[in-house]
């Protein structure tokens, strides 16, 4: 509480709350007594760019800790005068009400009458009618596995982005919790049964159903299981299907038919996993925009969750291969800004994952870009205005047609099914696999989105596009881009002394043909600079030689052959040495 009132943003309203046009038709032809189905969100959010300043330098579960604490506080100060008020209305008139802090609303039934007393209230910034919709995203093709799938040893997706040379390092995500917010998993499957979460103190085990409201989130349909198996199935049954093999699944069950609820019980478990501890969270479910989600919500969620240092996974959607096709709350924001972007924007969590073939071709299924949010209040951001393109999406995409992974219907089969939602948790295990080799625990959402589309197969147009975003993700050269950005210049170290040699970030970053560096020494000495890629492989010498003691600038032109991709300058001198990443687009 006493972070409150830094980190509480109050939204300005006029004398009371708006009720948006979609609400208002629903109210002109409801009957007095009839129940209309609402979200109301309180005046006043997070401030999510505090969060960020204050969590600096703290380890992921601090932060997380850090910024849940904070959401809650906020939410419970920003809906208690709403709450009262809704109290005191007899059930005839509200009905259901429930909260969410994460996204920071209240969902209820309610009255004309009681829904126009809200909208008095100045407490309130907005009421909106809350629509039947459904988050499932149909898999594009079901089929059961055929034989030449099953004598693999690794299914085709996991050796496409070269996942088990990751493995040959000592990295398959152990340690690592990924949270899959879907149709529940089958817990009970070989290949998955020793990989499943469990939080021993609380006697919670598996996960959480949402839907039904207990412990107990089994798979009903399969679309979870499956998507479970594409970060963590191990291969006991007989063929490896996860991209993180060592990695923990949290299993999340949320509502996947068409209910008023839907949306809040997806938001309710983005909001369950961020509270348990997930370290990335994986989403294979949106909205399409003809059922007119509640983006608004959706996009605070989303910050909330980037405040909270956690990676999001989110398929684009199967609405492709149009353009504008993707699905909310695949159409968020990314982390990172890619240089590509030219539309100015606030970033969220989300990391939107279109579906590539196994010739790297783009699937005919796969949703498109842009998104825009220029109409949507307080962000109007990403507009399309020429020479502006809106938001571009999706960020990345991962093998998603003829995805083998398991079954849920069994304890040791596999199934084949194809769309956005395969590709979706191999990028989920990709950034288990990043976690588990941040040995220093620096890596933030957006370090790990900019590693992921940098290191990322180039497909279609050069540079990020509305097709393949920044290209189809490599495993092994995303976690060596992790490796090399923990080495040198002391970002392990708890010693409080000054260290001797410093090295600043590259400015600009990133470059096309020419940066600076800023290096500091405590005292004179022989330094040498050189620049190294992903692999290790020095790539050239900058400067070598005697420096004294203080700050000096140092300029790095790019040579001519040098392709796109991250980098590092490192200086050695004065017994010490200082790494610094620098992304190279040209």
């Amino acid at each position: 509480m006493k972070y409150l009132f830094i980190c509480l943003t109050v939204a300005l309203t006029a004398s009371a709350g708006m009720i948006t046009p979609r609400l208002v038709d629903q109210m002109e032809t409801a009957r007095a007594d009839a129940m209309i189905d609402i979200f109301v969100k309180p005046a006043g959010d997070v401030d999510c760019g505090y969060v960020a300043q204050a969590t600096a330098g703290f380890s992921r579960a601090d932060r997380r800790e850090f910024a849940v604490s904070v959401m809650k506080a906020v939410a419970e100060q920003t809906q208690a005068p709403i709450l009262e008020s809704l109290k005191a209305w007899p059930s005839e008139s509200v009905t259901g009400l429930h909260t969410n802090w994460l996204a920071n609303f209240i969902s209820c039934s309610a009255t004309v009458d009681a829904i126009r007393d809200m909208a008095s209230l100045e407490c309130v910034a907005w009421i909106d009618f809350r629509p039947a919709t459904c988050p499932f995203i149909e898999p594009i093709d079901v089929r059961p596995a055929n034989p030449d799938e099953l004598s693999r040893a690794n299914a085709w997706g996991v050796d496409k982005i070269g996942a088990p040379a990751v493995w040959a390092l000592g990295y398959d995500g152990e340690g690592i919790v990924v949270a899959v917010i879907d149709t529940g998993v089958n817990y009970n499957h070989l290949d998955l049964r020793t990989h499943m979460w469990h939080d021993t103190p609380a006697n919670l085990h598996y996960g959480w159903d949402m839907a039904s409201g207990d412990g107990d989130p089994m798979d009903e349909s399969g679309h979870g299981t499956h998507c479970a198996g594409s970060v963590a199935s191990d291969g006991t049954a007989g063929t490896v299907c996860g991209v993180a093999p060592g990695a923990t699944i949290m299993a999340v069950r949320v509502l996947t038919s068409v209910s008023p609820d839907a949306e809040v019980n997806v938001m309710d478990g983005f909001q369950w996993a961020v509270d348990h501890g997930a370290d990335v969270l994986s989403t294979s479910l949106g909205y399409i925009p003809a059922w007119n989600p509640q983006r608004a919500l959706w996009r605070t969620a989303e910050e909330n969750i980037l405040a909270a240092g956690v990676p999001h996974s989110i398929a684009a959607g199967n609405e492709g291969p149009g353009s504008a096709t993707l699905r909310t709350p695949g159409d968020c924001p990314p982390p990172w800004r890619h240089p590509d972007q030219v539309a100015p924007g606030a970033p969220s969590a989300c990391i939107c994952v279109g579906a590539t073939t196994s010739s790297d071709a783009i699937a005919s299924f796969s949703s498109h870009g842009p998104a825009n949010w220029e109409t949507i209040a307080p962000w109007y951001d990403y507009d399309d205005t020429p020479p502006n393109a809106g938001l571009l999406r999706p960020d990345v995409c991962a093998p998603g047609e003829d995805v083998l992974s398991c079954n849920y219907q069994n304890t040791s089969g596999y199934t084949t099914k194809s769309g956005t939602s395969m590709a979706t948790p191999h990028n989920a295990g990709l950034m288990a696999l990043m976690l588990h080799a941040d040995a220093a625990s620096t890596l933030t959402p957006a370090l790990i989105d900019e590693i992921l589309e940098t290191t990322a197969l180039d497909l279609g147009t050069s540079g990020k596009d509305n097709t393949y975003g920044a290209g189809r993700i490599q495993a092994l050269q995303a976690v060596q881009a992790v490796i090399y950005h923990g080495i040198g210049g002391g970002s392990g170290s708890s010693s409080m002394t000054t260290p001797s040699l410093l090295l600043s970030s590259a400015m600009p970053n990133p470059v096309s043909t020419t940066c600076a560096f800023s290096l500091y020494m405590a005292e004179p000495g022989a330094v040498n600079l050189s620049v190294y890629d992903i692999h290790g492989r020095k790539i050239a010498l900058v400067t070598e030689g005697e420096m004294g003691s203080g700050n000096h600038t140092i300029e790095f032109v790019v040579p001519y052959g040098l392709g796109n991709g991250v980098y590092f300058l490192r200086a050695s001198g004065c017994g010490s040495s200082a790494t610094s990443r620098f992304t190279v687009i040209k």
